[in-house]
């Protein structure tokens, strides 16, 4: 099930709340995951730089707000908006790794980027107002693909210190929402507590493969290719949850694509030339 889908199942449940949700399940998944592997002996060598703590610490941040952010939008029926977001990562992850990473930006990449730009701009002006809720979105997961290049974790051993890291905040949390008899899990395991606990499968999965590609693939290249996950975003928006759509987003929706194409064109042309 397409993430928008999903949340939009639980979106009556605040979206704060869902998460702290997905830090702590994240965590307990992947702890599990990496106990039965004979992995968390990586985890512990973590502490022992304070470089990789650091940075993780920030992304653990980064994530947090991106899935608030997420959360929020499909609540309040705005995916288009959180898609918004996710169209604006790969335009700021290729800008990243020219300046940061030294990655190269030829006359088609710079093409693909100025296409991306254009199309982002269109959807901005459309909009009437500041997209805050965009720009949240794109700008914290770009700088999370960044921080995350910068350091040699497995994609596991990452996530799973930077969801520990929610964990030690939404624990407390959600057991204040019991106390006060106000929080949306319970023991009798109905629907919204299974939905609430499969937040970790769903965030899981699609992060886990995300920095997997980052070892591997130049940044530039990685953020164009994240544009797969925010299309289906948008189709899901318009023909699921029925948002509607302007004519400005159709056509800024086709300049992406344009981009996008170009952008992967060269590089294939480079890798067999």
């Amino acid at each position: 099930m397409p993430q928008p889908l999903f949340f939009d199942q639980i979106k009556y449940v605040p979206s704060i709340e869902v998460a702290m949700h997905r830090g702590l399940w994240s965590f307990v998944l992947l702890f599990i995951l990496l106990f039965f592997l004979n992995e968390i002996k990586d985890f512990i060598s973590l502490f022992n730089s304070s470089r990789k703590i650091i940075i993780l610490s920030i992304t653990g941040i980064l994530i947090a707000i991106n899935w608030t952010g997420f959360i929020y939008s499909v609540s309040i029926k705005q995916v288009q908006d959180a898609s918004l977001g996710y169209f604006l990562t790969p335009m700021i992850s290729v800008i990243f790794g020219f300046f940061f990473l030294n990655e190269k930006l030829n006359t088609n990449k710079a093409i693909s980027v100025m296409l991306m730009f254009i199309a982002s701009l269109i959807i901005v002006l459309s909009q009437g107002n500041f997209p805050f809720i965009s720009i949240l979105i794109g700008t914290t997961w770009a700088v999370y693909g960044l921080l995350r290049k910068q350091i040699k974790v497995s994609p596991a051993t990452g996530l799973l210190y930077e969801s520990g890291l929610i964990t030690i905040f939404a624990l407390p949390y959600l057991i204040y929402l019991s106390f006060l008899d106000i929080g949306y899990i319970s023991i009798t395991f109905n629907f919204t507590t299974i939905m609430l606990i499969l937040t970790g499968a769903v965030t899981i999965f699609p992060l886990f493969f995300f920095n997997l590609g980052l070892k591997y693939i130049p940044l530039g290249l990685a953020g164009v290719l994240f544009y797969i996950a925010p299309s289906f975003h948008f189709i899901t928006s318009l023909f699921v949850l029925n948002e509607y759509i302007e004519f400005e987003k159709i056509i800024a929706f086709i300049l992406i694509w344009i981009g996008v194409a170009i952008f992967i064109y060269d590089v294939i042309k480079k890798k067999f030339t």
